[in-house]
């Protein structure tokens, strides 16, 4: 071979590794703490990407390493992932002034109350909460005798959530009754003024009325109450609700990948995309509750539940 067909052959070959090497990606995974629950999205994340995915743990407390925001935005990634409240908001003020950087957040309950979106336009997510229709559909299809629903809330947290979820309820014949309190301490004594008007009781996500006192106390209370009650916390179905309808922690790291890929891959911009629905959903059944509240569930029911607890 002559030099020049060997320079020739060289270019052809160098040329485009020295383009991907130009272009190497990597991302940068914010985690809020070492809860399990980050665990699954964030290996269905990695697994979904095609980029180096470098985990940075936070512990819930930045302190312990204050030189983290300059290192990770010195090194340019080209993407953080933020998982959790604490990540997401952290995320948001260190890209501030670097709103080239692209984030993605997910898991985040009540997204709205950290004002993610305000202000920057680098920012997309997850949303945590099932849309109320698919949460109502599913209660429709294990107890369809129910048709009075209560609902207690903060309207400075969840009215709009409530808005629709009014719709979806008149839809399946349903109705909705609703108790607007302003702090946690009025959930006990409102949620005994609404028991005897309802056949169950949906749970926000709601950070007034979503307490783990409240939500121990009122497990127990609906047993005793015979009433239907369907929330979306992970834990919920385990003290005592008949149904929880959650997002599928593990489709929501899938999830965030693919809006990665558009965003590093095909250049799409995060304001096009916004915040999403989760697509995958989990759905737990108490069957124990079930029976006490005098709920038979048919079989069909049952086959959909990811969850059964006996």
């Amino acid at each position: 071979m002559t030099i020049s067909k060997t320079i020739i052959f060289l270019l052809v070959w160098l040329l485009p590794l020295a383009a991907q090497a130009g272009n190497t990606c990597w991302v940068a995974a914010l985690i809020s703490s070492d809860e399990q629950v980050f665990n699954e999205p964030l290996a269905t994340f990695k697994a979904g990407m095609d980029c180096d995915v470098r985990d940075f743990a936070l512990q819930g407390d930045i302190q312990s390493d204050a030189d983290l925001m300059d290192r990770i935005i010195n090194e340019r990634p080209s993407l953080i992932f933020a998982l959790g409240a604490k990540a997401a908001y952290l995320a948001k003020l260190w890209t501030k002034e670097h709103q080239e950087i692209p984030v993605i957040f997910a898991m985040v309950l009540n997204w709205e109350q950290y004002q993610l979106l305000e202000g920057q336009a680098n920012i997309v997510g997850i949303n945590s909460e099932v849309d109320p229709g698919n949460q109502f559909l599913s209660l429709s299809m294990f107890a369809p005798g129910i048709k009075r629903i209560g609902v207690i809330y903060n309207p400075r947290h969840s009215a709009a959530l409530v808005d629709k979820a009014k719709k979806a309820v008149a839809i399946l014949g349903m109705e909705l009754i609703e108790r607007q309190i302003d702090n946690s301490w009025s959930f006990r004594r409102t949620y005994r003024q609404l028991a005897d008007q309802v056949d169950g009781l949906w749970v926000l996500n709601d950070p007034v009325t979503y307490t783990l006192d409240n939500m121990s106390w009122l497990g127990k209370g609906c047993i005793k109450d015979r009433l239907v009650c369907v929330g979306q916390g992970i834990n919920l179905t385990e003290i005592g609700f008949m149904l929880s309808v959650r997002s599928d922690v593990g489709s929501i790291g899938s999830q965030a990948a693919s809006m990665a890929r558009n965003i590093i891959e095909r250049n799409q911009t995060p304001a096009s995309i916004g915040v999403m629905a989760p697509l995958g959903t989990h759905i737990s059944l108490n069957h124990r509750t079930a029976k006490s509240v005098g709920v038979l569930i048919s079989s069909q029911a049952l086959d959909m539940a990811g969850e059964v607890i006996e």
